[in-house]
Order: C-alpha cells, then sequence, then structure tokens
C-alpha cells in the first residue's frame, strides 16, 4: 500500500479532523465546557444565516443534512480512541474530552455552512474546500484544468489520506486519472469533479492506494477560504510532481 498516515500538508491541519485534538494536559471541564458552548453559538448562528439565505427546498434538505452531521459528531467526539482517552466504553455528553473534540468539529461545520452561503465574485472554483467530515481540498483552476491537492483524516482512528494531481476540466465537470504514474501500480485511480450550487462533489474509484481503510476521498465540499498566489503555486508544483509536500 501507498498511502502514508503522516503525510498531512500543514494547511490542513486547521480543519482536519485528527487525535491530536487529545489534550497533552488534561483540560478542566469548565474551559471544555466554554469552549464548546463558543462554537455552539458559532454554529447556531451560522445556521440561522443559512436558514435565511436558502430557498426553502433547500433548506429542508440541508436539515436531513445537518441531523446525519450531528450524529457524526457525537459519535466521533464520544470515541475514546478519537479522544485519546483510556476507556472502554462512549464518552459521556459531559465529558470535557467530549466536549473540546465536540468544539473542535462544530467549528469545521461553521466554516463549511458560512461557504454555503457566501456570495463569491470568484468565477473559478480556485480555492480551499472542506467537506466538514474531516477532507479537505486545495484546487487551482487554470486553462481548463484542475490543479488540486487533498488531503483527508477520518474516523475514529484517523485514518488518512492524500492525493495530488491535474483533472481535465470542463466548465463545471472535472476528471482525473492516475494511469501511467506509477508502473508498479495496476489498476487506475480516478477522481470525478462536479461544480453545482456554490459546492463541488468528488467521487473517486479505486482510490484505496492513496488513503487507509476509511479515509476516502469522496464528499460534498465547500469553499471557506481563497488561495493567495504563493498557495497556488505551491498547488500547481505539487500536482505537475504528483507528489504531496511534506511540511
Amino acid at each position: 500500500m501507498r498511502y502514508t498516515i503522516s503525510l498531512i500538508p500543514l494547511i490542513v491541519l486547521t480543519f482536519c479532523l485528527s487525535s491530536a485534538y487529545a489534550q497533552d494536559k488534561p483540560v478542566s471541564r469548565e474551559a471544555a465546557k466554554a469552549a464548546f458552548d463558543k462554537a455552539d453559538r458559532a454554529l447556531n448562528e451560522a445556521w440561522a444565516a443559512a436558514k435565511k439565505a436558502l430557498p426553502e427546498a433547500d433548506f429542508n434538505k440541508l436539515k436531513e443534512e445537518q441531523r446525519e452531521w450531528v450524529e457524526y459528531r457525537d459519535g466521533l467526539a464520544r470515541s475514546p480512541s478519537y479522544t485519546g482517552v483510556d476507556a472502554q466504553d462512549d464518552l459521556p455528553l459531559d465529558a470535557p474530552e467530549y466536549l473540546q473534540a465536540a468544539a473542535n468539529l462544530e467549528d469545521m461545520r461553521t466554516e463549511w455552512l458560512k461557504g454555503l452561503i457566501k456570495d463569491s465574485q470568484d468565477e473559478t472554483v480556485t480555492g480551499y474546500w472542506t467537506d466538514s467530515y474531516g477532507g479537505n481540498i486545495q484546487v487551482v483552476e487554470k486553462d481548463n484544468q484542475l490543479y488540486f491537492l487533498i488531503s483527508v483524516v477520518r474516523g475514529p482512528s484517523s485514518s488518512s489520506g492524500d492525493l495530488t494531481g491535474i483533472a481535465a476540466w470542463n466548465s463545471s465537470i472535472g476528471w482525473f486519472s492516475d494511469k501511467g504514474r506509477d508502473k508498479d501500480k495496476t489498476d487506475e485511480t480516478n477522481l470525478s469533479f462536479i461544480a453545482r450550487d456554490k459546492k463541488l462533489e468528488i467521487i473517486g474509484a479505486n482510490t484505496g492506494y492513496y488513503h487507509g481503510v476509511r479515509a476516502y476521498f469522496d464528499g460534498t465540499y465547500v469553499r471557506v477560504k481563497p488561495l493567495d498566489a504563493k498557495a497556488q503555486a505551491k498547488v500547481i508544483k505539487a500536482a505537475k510532481s504528483g507528489e504531496v509536500p511534506e511540511e
């Protein structure tokens, strides 16, 4: 297998899921509760803004997605392996480790919701995108091509994966193939990119060569911030070489 657990670009660490949420020093319940309350307020504000901005049908669909995300948040934040707690059972909802991990996860979801309703004057898909489930992708659209660098950290065991390359791009649809990149790799890996409604949907085929067991690349990503010239140059360089830069 080719994937490497430690190979994650530094920029991704801001948003990625990671067992690094476990604290070197115990966090007091009061401090963890304060962090959770702050993150929860921000999430509720972003949710209210989404309700106001989106058409009713779109918001109703988002409500179903949000219920699934809340289950994901609690399942992950209550996991001893994810939080680094020495325990056999799921953590209680008032455990400081749960509160801290849930706060970090809510921060990611808040950014996703803000990105979903943010007005953008950029006619390209260039930017930094996240799916709020531990998947992040940096994209540069240029000359009918997508230069991309995708990194994910998924699940309680923090399975990770990364892939960079150049996809053909036609208006709102992109296609990537790694055919010929590695002579010892027998199965061709593909990624499809579909841009619509401020979202970038990614679907992969035979991607296991580049990630851990549960670290799939598939997801619905939303642009949460732009990429400056330096960051764009870095993505293009990585995509051309096919090598994810170590940070």
